[in-house]
């Protein structure tokens, strides 16, 4: 074959193919065209309106990223693609043409709004919008047999009610709730995905871990006294707070100045303004570190296990300074005693019972604190 019958051939073939290529697109704007003529279908009712059966919507939650948990509010954010199926009877264009390569319609967002949408709300929102860079991110195909697939990309705020009693050792399980807002159950049935109802992405966040094989998803009706029942679909996050942060920024601080009040154990009785700034210095740190950490937290009305931690640390610091000044009475003691002449027939002196009141609480403090952070760790950890 010479080099003019290859470019001949090659001709030919774009020609055809480009002409393929035109029709099946000229066939599939008709086909769009007459599906969603205003003359024969109305997006404002529901597809089954006329039979004795609900439309089922299959609904899907891609999780793409889960950020601002915030305990003082007690809300969450979560970005994320609502993916639904369903099937208008109405779509179905198998009758209208036989041609198998146009399987599913691909619908511009401007014709989106077109088509019936079941009008799908998230019931514990506080804040929510669609991305519209570049354009609103919402996807719509139509299948051969009438199934829409519907797609829209949503970052929301969600309420979230927390309960923190072993904060920061908690794990806190926060709700998603959808229902259709216009929708009774006469009309719509909502339902999970039967095998990915939820998916998640792989997230990294600073404080929580996202537990994927503890999330549950539910459906059941919610009835409402004056508008009715609706289909409600819920699923619940499980979400397990991250200590790594609260070992180096809470706990290792306050375990620090528990043992720094212990220096004054080994301060001479007699170094009345070392031993008094010591421990007067301890007790004011910690008050200041117990404030910064309850400055991220609401106000609530039980006892939480960081607050225990704090009570039990400042309790140790305290006391450190109440042994001086029992030490300290035990030193005067004496000094009266000489003063007076009136020596006791001991085998102490009152410097030596001050001395010994130091040595026992050399031991007895840091043994009772350990005792302690031990109860408090097993407990709170296995909680």
């Amino acid at each position: 074959m010479d080099k003019y019958s290859i470019f001949v051939y090659i001709f030919i073939f774009g020609y055809c193919r480009s002409r393929e290529m035109f029709e099946q697109d000229r066939i599939r704007r008709d086909i769009t065209a007459y599906l969603l003529n205003e003359n024969r279908y109305d997006a404002t009712i529901v597809p089954e309106l006329d039979e004795d059966f609900p439309t089922n919507v299959t609904v899907q939650i891609l999780i793409r990223n889960m950020h601002s948990i915030n305990e003082v509010a007690m809300e969450y954010s979560v970005g994320i693609y609502l993916r639904m199926w369903w099937r208008d009877t109405r779509l179905d264009y198998r009758e209208i043409t036989n041609t198998t390569y146009l399987q599913k319609l691909e619908l511009d967002t401007r014709q989106i709004d077109k088509v019936w949408q079941p009008n799908i709300y998230f019931d514990n929102e506080k804040q929510a919008f669609v991305h519209k860079v570049t354009t609103t991110n919402r996807l719509m195909h139509i299948y051969r047999d009438g199934t829409v697939v519907y797609s829209i990309r949503l970052s929301l705020t969600m309420s979230c009610t927390m309960s923190l009693h072993y904060y920061p050792f908690d794990a806190q399980t926060c709700p998603l709730v959808i229902q259709s807002f216009c929708y009774t159950t006469d009309n719509i049935r909502l339902q999970w995905h039967g095998t990915n109802p939820v998916k998640i992405s792989k997230l990294q966040m600073p404080q929580y871990a996202l537990l994927e094989d503890e999330t549950e998803t539910s459906s059941y009706d919610l009835e409402y006294e004056e508008t009715g029942t609706f289909s409600t679909l819920e699923v619940e996050l499980s979400l397990s707070r991250k200590i790594g942060y609260y070992v180096l920024q809470v706990f290792t601080p306050c375990i620090f100045l528990v043992v720094l009040s212990w220096v004054s154990f080994w301060v001479d009785p007699d170094a009345v303004p070392a031993r008094v700034s010591l421990g007067v210095l301890c007790v004011l740190t910690m008050t200041t570190q117990s404030a910064v950490v309850h400055q991220s937290l609401p106000p609530v009305s039980y006892v939480k296990a960081i607050d225990v931690w704090m009570f039990v640390c400042l309790f140790f610091v305290f006391a450190s300074l109440l042994e001086f000044a029992c030490v300290n009475v035990i030193l005067q003691k004496k000094v009266d005693s000489e003063e007076k002449k009136t020596f006791e027939a001991s085998t102490k002196t009152q410097r030596e019972k001050a001395l010994e009141v130091d040595r026992i609480s050399m031991y007895l403090f840091p043994s009772t604190f350990i005792v302690f952070a031990f109860i408090f760790f097993m407990v709170s950890g296995l909680a």
